[in-house]
């Protein structure tokens, strides 16, 4: 239920009658020859596809905003490597919370096996200040709760409930192997940085509905999460060297200042929880590629291309006698 965008893509669908989504993003755009549209994106718990409004803009506009749940009358169209919605009638529809639940795409993974492992990559650490750091932060249950259903992105990677979660805990595994490979480095302050890279992601996006908060896009999840740690670290007997290198960490992970990052990696910490986030963000959207008759994917947001698919055939093996 709810994976009409998977369906659409599997060419299942040529027209759209009813069916549900959640507005991602809406913007008036100009085509090329001058026509003004509405592009869309637009999610369910399958995925997400791109969406525009030809005809009667202005009076569709007052139907629906961003974050609204919508049902559609749309043609399907094949563009530049993707697919997308043609709409010719879109309306809002209110939805209760067991259908939201049920709606929005979500971790396959068991959340209750995800704490374990994020309390056990925190027990594991050998510094007792930042321990009791990574615990002040984790264990507070307000922000615990959100964490465990927040996205960890509105649609490049890990865009689903569970995701931060699931991002955070791969790269903070990732980062305690890697570490080895190039010592001498401070794994503690790597696992920390790995742990709290992300946090303010919980306050940045709504997990109801993947949508941007006005913190979120006002000051972003890098200033937020900064701002959270330096206020439990007020609690902390850290060396002013560890908080600082554990800040950097979180201020620098996004590598360089033209992907929105107050400050490029300047410890080797920092530098590796940077490659390495980089790579989980990046190898995430891969994971359940489909591919089309051609055996390429779809265009891959996150990184600008298709992706040639292999078949999966199996050799039939040869018995002689």
């Amino acid at each position: 239920m709810f994976e009409i965008i998977k369906e659409i893509k599997e060419k299942k669908h040529q027209e759209i009658n009813g069916e549900m989504f959640i507005v991602m993003e809406k913007h008036f755009l100009d085509a090329k020859n001058g026509d003004k549209y509405i592009g869309l994106k637009l999610k369910d718990k399958s995925g997400i596809i791109e969406a525009k409004i030809w005809k009667n803009l202005y009076h569709l506009h007052e139907n629906f905003k961003e974050g609204d749940f919508v049902k559609l009358k749309a043609k399907t169209n094949y563009y530049k490597d993707n697919w997308q919605l043609i709409i010719e009638n879109i309306e809002k529809i209110e939805v209760d919370e067991t259908i939201k639940d049920e709606f929005l795409p979500k971790t396959k993974k068991d959340i209750e096996v995800l704490t374990k492992e994020l309390f056990a990559i925190i027990n594991g650490t050998q510094n007792q200040a930042i321990k009791k750091l990574l615990l002040s932060v984790f264990e507070e249950d307000e922000f615990f709760a959100k964490f465990k259903k927040a996205p960890a992105a509105k649609s490049m990677h890990h865009a689903y409930i569970g995701g931060l979660m699931e991002h955070t805990i791969s790269v903070a595994k990732i980062a305690k192997e890697i570490a080895k490979f190039y010592m001498p480095i401070d794994t503690d302050i790597l696992v920390a940085g790995a742990l709290l890279h992300d946090i303010g992601k919980v306050y940045e996006i709504d997990a109801s509905t993947f949508n941007y908060t006005n913190e979120g896009k006002l000051i972003g999840h890098i200033v937020i999460g900064y701002n959270l740690v330096k206020e439990k670290i007020k609690n902390i007997k850290l060396s002013n060297e560890q908080e600082v290198q554990i800040l950097h960490c979180i201020l620098a992970h996004h590598g360089e200042y033209e992907y929105g990052s107050p400050k490029i990696p300047k410890t080797k910490e920092a530098l590796l929880l940077h490659l390495i986030d980089t790579m989980d963000s990046k190898m995430e959207p891969l994971q359940n590629i489909q591919a089309n008759e051609t055996n390429w994917s779809e265009s891959i947001k996150i990184l600008g291309r298709s992706f040639f698919v292999p078949k999966t055939n199996k050799t039939e093996e040869l018995t002689l006698f």
